[in-house]
């Protein structure tokens, strides 16, 4: 959400960042053994339900899609007016919608609607995509990626904002329409982009939007070449830094001990990346200038020890542990939201998710938010 830069008094007497503003989570919701389709989105919506009751601000939904073993959350935006009916405070955002597979016009038609719906909640996030098999399954070169999201966002902000518009881009003209209806929020919903490389970094720096990013594809270690250029970028374009600026995503357990919480996350963390990695494996030659990018996150999947995961990506621990690296990884990177993955790979039973997101809640904001 563009808003006011931080006061001192929220930055306390030190100057540090507090997290005064969104405590999110993330949904990807893979297949489940023993669930049907139904039942698991039932159990995502249930679990949203207990994070709203308990205090957690903004509850995000990947938009993934052709393999349920990795999502089962193809049509988030359609989410995001059900969460609303079942809840009643808790933010709903995309992470992320990818607007390079979508028509801009019905993209911001849906969101629009969504945002109607659910009485203004939508956090739209939006990004760019790099998974193969979406990119061929919608016939889309994954080369234009970054040119095609582009041109869709500047065409989503405009049918949000102007009552009628036309524009005449490399992938779409519009000629004099009026997109109906328009969001609640005005002038637009919150726009975050996701962001996952150097070049986007930089590049969503120039534009001057607040980032998403996450560990499972961003480690910290590149997380502290990455933000550099982002600020460089966001000041040299003129843009000052906005409290809501950098919303980080990190695979999260508070257990009994540490050993225990890593131990229950072991299995999940290895399923994921497995899945990931058959993904990555299959990549076609015809994509061009993005293979050799696209071929070494396949090479940092099949290489990644757990123990590097659990210190560069996740944050498992005690209660101590956890609040102390997140309070952390908040000061280092000026984060404004953190985004807590409870259920990496899906293996945990919903009752450990239950109480791990009950601990955190209890335990872990506080502390968090007085820090």
């Amino acid at each position: 959400r563009p808003g006011r830069a931080v006061s001192r008094a929220e930055r306390g007497g030190s100057g540090r960042l507090r997290l005064t503003t969104p405590r999110g989570l993330f949904f990807q919701a893979p297949e489940a053994i023993g669930q049907t389709h139904a039942e698991r989105y039932a159990e995502v919506f249930d679990l949203i339900a207990l994070a709203d009751a308990l205090g957690f601000d903004v509850a995000w939904l990947a938009e993934l899609h052709f393999g349920g073993a990795f999502s089962l959350l193809s049509t988030p935006l359609m989410l995001v007016p059900l969460i609303a009916q079942r809840t009643q405070r808790i933010r709903i955002g995309t992470a992320v919608t990818l607007l390079p597979l979508h028509h801009p016009l019905s993209c911001a038609e849906q969101a629009a609607t969504a945002d109607l719906l659910s009485g203004g909640r939508l956090e739209f996030g939006v990004g760019r995509g790099s998974i193969p098999s979406q990119f061929h399954g919608f016939r889309v070169p994954v080369a234009e990626n970054r040119a095609r999201f582009d041109e869709a966002l500047e065409i989503i902000r405009l049918a949000w904002t102007q009552e009628r518009f036309s524009y005449r881009g490399r992938f779409h003209d519009v000629e004099d329409i009026a997109v109906v209806p328009k969001p609640l929020q005005r002038p637009h919903p919150p726009i975050r982009v996701a962001v996952h490389t150097a070049e986007s970094f930089a590049h969503i720096g120039d534009l001057g939007l607040p980032i998403y990013s996450g560990t499972t594809t961003t480690p910290l270690p590149q997380l502290r070449e990455y933000m550099p250029l982002y600020r460089e970028h966001l000041a040299a374009a003129g843009h000052p830094w906005q409290r809501d600026q950098m919303a980080l995503m990190l695979p999260v357990h508070v257990g009994a001990t540490s050993g225990a919480a890593r131990e229950a996350m072991r299995p999940g963390v290895h399923k994921y990346y497995k899945n990931l990695r058959t993904i990555f494996s299959q990549l076609p030659e015809s994509y061009g200038d993005h293979l050799p990018r696209l071929r070494v996150i396949e090479e940092n999947v099949a290489n990644l020890p757990f123990e590097r995961f659990c210190r560069d990506q996740g944050v498992f621990g005690d209660v101590a542990e956890v609040i102390d690296r997140l309070q952390a990884a908040r000061d280092e990177f000026g984060l404004s939201q953190i985004i807590c993955w409870f259920d990496q790979g899906s293996m945990l039973p919903r009752a450990e998710v239950e109480r791990t997101m009950r601990r955190f809640a209890d335990q872990v904001i506080p502390k968090l938010a007085s820090g």
